[in-house]
């Protein structure tokens, strides 16, 4: 999968097509009317593997800002997107070619004076949460076939997490992850299989990773349970070593152990040398109808070493 973000006029669309039509690649153009439900199917059925996106929901963030628009997604719809997304190894590229005012077509929907602003946001995002990226000025030459090599290693190094995708039990989040969060089941309202794509729990992991400033470029998230949706069976052999797998790829500097049926996969991550922390589940506290997460956004900051932003006014 190649991504191909940046401000009108960096020639995104005419880079993507190219690509398309050098290497016989699927093409997917987005803009700012695209939805979720734009982006789930196709990332569902790993229909992006080998295309190339001209555009992609991440463009939501900068261009909400500086056109002063609400936000397009829910919280939950744009962790969603961007988990599922990142976990499949996408080579981000960054079009940074500032055309001459000029040359600035005057029915481009970003104003030219708030081009720069738009760039660096962009920047800003994939930064601040981690997100690997390149960037490409296009007028100083594109190494197509640089990017698809690049591509290709990535797709191929990314060959086990199809395996678990195509079982039902993926994990999502970043593919070089510090942090791997092991909880315990698909949820049985998980309908596209995203581990707390939806329901209560869903929503308070949205809430605990939004308010504690968790980059999603650090974490990736799974079940102990390695079923498909709605199994009720216990943690087995298969599960354990499907673990092992996940973990010898995903190489996390630690794993967190979200509920008492994860811990079952501690030996696992010991065997692998691999630091884990254990901390309540979601779930529990749902059931025992707490709303407040303070103490839990405090438990997450620290095993995952965030020291919350303090502003003086």
């Amino acid at each position: 999968m190649i991504i191909l973000l940046g401000p009108d006029g960096t020639g995104k669309t005419t880079i993507a097509k190219e690509f398309s039509k050098r290497f016989n690649k699927p093409y997917f153009h987005f803009t700012k009317d695209s939805s979720y439900r734009d982006y789930i199917p196709p990332l569902c059925k790993l229909e992006m593997t080998h295309a190339v996106l001209d555009r992609h929901a991440l463009c939501e963030y900068p261009y909400s800002i500086c056109m002063k628009r609400e936000f397009k997604f829910t919280q939950k719809q744009w962790h969603n997107t961007i988990l599922l997304t990142l976990i499949q190894k996408p080579v981000i590229v960054l079009c940074t070619h500032k055309p001459l005012a000029h040359e600035y077509a005057h029915d481009q929907y970003l104003p030219y004076s708030k081009w720069d602003d738009c760039l660096a946001l962009y920047r800003g995002y994939l930064n601040s949460n981690h997100i690997p990226f390149m960037e490409l000025n296009y007028q100083h030459g594109v190494d197509y076939d640089m990017l698809v090599l690049v591509e290709e290693k990535h797709n191929s190094s990314s060959a086990w997490w199809r395996r678990h995708w195509k079982e039902g039990y993926g994990c999502v989040g970043s593919a070089y992850p510090k942090f791997l969060v092991v909880a315990e089941r698909i949820g049985p309202n998980n309908m596209n299989n995203i581990p707390f794509e939806t329901g209560p729990t869903g929503y308070m992991l949205s809430r605990v990773i939004s308010n504690t400033g968790t980059p999603l470029g650090v974490v990736a998230i799974t079940n102990m349970v390695k079923s498909f949706r709605g199994d009720t069976r216990k943690v087995n052999t298969r599960d354990l070593e499907l673990l092992q797998e996940e973990v010898a790829n995903l190489s996390p500097k630690k794993v967190i152990f979200m509920g008492s049926i994860s811990k079952q996969g501690i030996p696992v991550v010991k065997e692998l040398g691999c630091e884990y922390e254990t901390i309540i589940h979601l779930g529990a506290l749902n059931h025992r109808g707490i709303k407040d997460l303070t103490g839990y956004y405090n438990e997450w900051r620290k095993i995952l070493g965030i020291i919350p932003s303090v502003s003086f006014k």
